[in-house]
């Protein structure tokens, strides 16, 4: 009678055991951070509008969209559309907060800071959180512009920007 106790017992903790592993085993799994590098190209077009313009300083809001597309995926996507809006003045560089979404409609929520937007300026992007199967995304990432066109409109204010970039690479992490 010991001896079936015993391995009753051992069973038991062996049966436990699996039972375990298979909830919190399997879980943790499935939640193991992807992680990886992305480069590509990015073209966009929108406008530009003076707020302020005098000897002192310039202050102009931008807006622009078009098409990232990557050589290597972003959260297992190569294609996203960005809109982006911004502010930039003479003396502290352009500021803009972006919305990438793909195809599936998940968006990246990102963060970019210029000196200008202008041809061969460097532009630093911190990717802040993001949708759907991406929610919780975070990296960074860097590109120039590689050309940047403008045309005047007729009231003076506003500038039809197109731009497009050159070596355009970064890191990310999804939780």
């Amino acid at each position: 009678m010991g001896n079936y106790s015993l391995s009753l017992s051992w069973h038991s903790r062996v049966i436990s055991f699996v039972v375990l592993f298979l909830v919190f085993g399997f879980q943790a799994v499935g939640c193991a951070a992807e992680a990886g590098e992305f480069s590509g190209k990015w073209i966009a077009n929108g406008v530009k509008e003076v707020f302020i313009s005098n000897s002192d300083i310039q202050i102009y809001t931008f807006n622009f969209s078009g098409h990232v597309n990557l050589q290597s995926s972003l959260g297992k996507k190569n294609d996203y559309w960005a809109e982006c809006v911004g502010l930039s003045d003479s003396a502290t560089g352009a500021t803009a907060r972006c919305v990438w979404k793909d195809l599936d409609g998940a968006e990246i929520y990102v963060s970019l800071q210029s000196g200008a937007i202008q041809k061969d300026k460097r532009v630093t992007g911190t990717i802040l959180g993001g949708s759907e199967k991406l929610e919780g995304i975070s990296g960074e990432f860097s590109y120039r512009w590689s050309s940047v066109s403008t045309q005047l409109h007729e009231n003076g204010r506003k500038t039809t920007i197109t731009g497009q970039t050159l070596d355009l690479s970064g890191s990310y992490v999804i939780p």
